[in-house]
């Protein structure tokens, strides 16, 4: 490596530091900075790419896969450019909800709300904490009504919802999953708002207090959503020991870049923890049900219609994240395959009506989001393709990897992190990615081919281990890919048998090689599973921490 490359490289990254210990990460200005800053570096990555990377085009496999890769490339870093664009800005409403929450204390007339509980599988335990809260909720009892909704028909149902006051609808069949469960009760309720909360999140009692008062004052909104906060660590957290090092793998897209998107009006449903008037659902004739994706379909029906859904970033309601590896990784396949059914909805991005181009731009994101798995996939596979072959991903990348590359690889990590206010702690969040890339890339596959084959699929949450369990089915797969990129490594490196002449070696293979085996060994550290006692409560990280990070990996392996 040329010493003066690195030089450039490191000069950069401690110059980045620097700029985010002295600049808040809330100053608008500051963050517009920082984003062009590593746009622009992803500007003169992309031309070095396209100058000097590319062979000219061929049928050739050596030729085919440096194309292959880099159109896979392009689509993750059109992503990445448009979703740090969008956090330059964000949102806080939490001023007006106290003007708001001021104002209706002071209301003798309050509304009625119904609060919509669906469940399917959920244990006595947990939805009696979610009952609970409930029922605590910070308002007129006789303007507030409860309601559990049983898509499981279990026979013990009905006596726990008698003990708690609670009204109970058993829905006899099963069609359309959640948002079917919700149109059920829909026409056997009769408030004025609905409030949906799921079975396994619990209510701050002021919930209404700081939410009603948007939708009855605003003229504009047409759906109310808060984060989802959790208190439990999710599966790569807890199996990597960094429950208090860094923060729940949703954390930042519910607290940050909702809020971003709110600021250009587009943050959307999540499922869980939101208020909408009956009204307007009346209008759209119910819960949409088109998409197994429900939430993300009634903010957009309702944008097409004028109503936009507003983002309170405010902790109102906690619930838990999954516990296993396999229902982590199924939960978010489901999201996938919901989320690219939008692509084929007449309400969705490309044909909906209303929609402004802006509109069908933040929506598409969401779908584009799932077309950079493949590029994940890939970026595993180079090492192990070229050192068997010798085709390289970036071919002839030399010394332009570091005076290129590099620079925009160490920046893009800084400002992410300083961005996110350590909600994004980059060594963990390539974990995160790599842990479900090959699922989440079969579901997109299948999505696109059938987008409308795939059922509901309910996520079991409150499981308990009493001893370490290893989930072979997704430790294969990381142990194949490592194993392979070993063997051919030893192979090369030790001219026992070279399967690439040795001027093709070069020191950028080998980094990107290391660093590949250190995250499929971190995603098959995740996948060995620690015993855990059921549910339990954990104090929620709100800022992670490389330290931090870095020595719950250290206790992780040689603990």
């Amino acid at each position: 490596m040329p010493v003066e490359s690195l030089a450039l490289a490191l000069a950069l990254g401690v110059g980045l530091i620097l700029l985010a210990a002295d600049f808040s990460a809330r100053n608008c200005f500051s963050r517009l900075l920082a984003v062009l800053l590593v746009h622009l570096l992803t500007a003169g990555y992309l031309a070095w790419r396209w100058s000097h990377t590319l062979p000219t085009i061929g049928l050739s496999p050596a030729v085919l896969w440096p194309w292959v890769f880099f159109a896979a490339e392009a689509i993750a870093i059109l992503y990445e450019v448009w979703s740090l664009s969008v956090l330059v800005r964000l949102t806080d409403h939490s001023f007006e909800a106290d003007q708001y929450e001021r104002t209706l204390r002071t209301n003798s007339r309050l509304p009625s709300v119904d609060v919509l509980i669906p469940t399917y599988s959920e244990n006595a335990k947990i939805l009696e904490r979610t009952i609970r809260a409930a029922t605590a909720l910070d308002y007129p009892a006789d303007k507030l009504r409860i309601w559990l909704l049983d898509d499981g028909k279990r026979p013990w149902l009905p006596a726990l919802c008698a003990r708690f006051g609670v009204d109970c609808v058993v829905r006899p069949s099963n069609e359309h999953g959640k948002a079917g469960n919700l149109n059920y009760a829909f026409p056997r309720t009769s408030g004025e708002y609905l409030l949906i909360i799921d079975a396994d999140f619990e209510l701050h009692p002021s919930f209404l207090y700081r939410t009603l008062g948007f939708l009855m004052f605003r003229t504009n909104v047409g759906l109310v959503q808060t984060p989802q906060h959790f208190r439990n660590p999710d599966p790569v957290q807890f199996n990597l020991l960094g429950g208090q090092a860094w923060t729940e793998e949703q954390y930042f897209f519910m607290t940050m870049t909702q809020s971003a998107r709110d600021a250009y009006e587009n943050a959307f449903c999540v499922g869980s923890g939101w208020l909408v008037p009956r009204s307007r659902l009346t209008e759209l004739g119910g819960f949409p049900q088109s998409s197994i994706c429900e939430d993300l379909e009634i903010s957009y029906v309702l944008k097409g219609g004028g109503w936009r859904t507003l983002f309170l970033n405010e902790p109102l309601a906690i619930g838990l994240a999954p516990e296993s590896v396999p229902e982590y990784i199924k939960q978010r396949a489901r999201w996938c395959s919901g989320t690219i059914q939008h692509a084929y909805l007449k309400t969705g991005p490309f044909l909906g009506r209303g929609l402004t181009l802006r509109d069908r731009l933040f929506y598409f994101e969401a779908i584009l989001y799932w077309f950079t798995y493949p590029f994940t996939i890939l970026l595993l596979l180079a090492p192990a393709v070229f050192w068997f072959t010798g085709a390289s991903a970036i071919p002839g990348a030399g010394e332009g990897a570091y005076v290129v590359l590099l620079p925009r690889f160490i920046a893009t990590w800084i400002v992410l992190y300083w961005l996110s206010e350590g909600r994004v702690v980059p060594p963990i969040s390539a974990v995160q990615r790599a842990l479900g890339a090959f699922h989440f890339t079969a579901a997109l596959a299948k999505a696109v081919v059938r987008p409308f084959g795939r059922p509901f699929q309910v996520t079991a949450k409150g499981q308990a281990r009493d001893r370490v369990v290893i989930q072979w089915s997704f430790v294969r797969p990381f142990a194949l890919l490592a194993g392979t990129i070993l063997v051919g490594m030893t192979l090369n490196l030790t001219g026992y048998y070279e399967l690439v002449t040795v001027s093709a070696l070069t020191t950028f293979d080998v980094v990107w090689s290391a660093y590949t085996l250190v995250l499929l060994a971190l995603c098959m550290l995740v996948c060995v599973e620690l015993p855990k006692a059921g549910e339990a409560d954990a104090p929620e990280v709100r800022r992670g921490n490389i330290a931090g990070t870095i020595a719950a990996i250290v206790r992780r392996v040689f603990g």
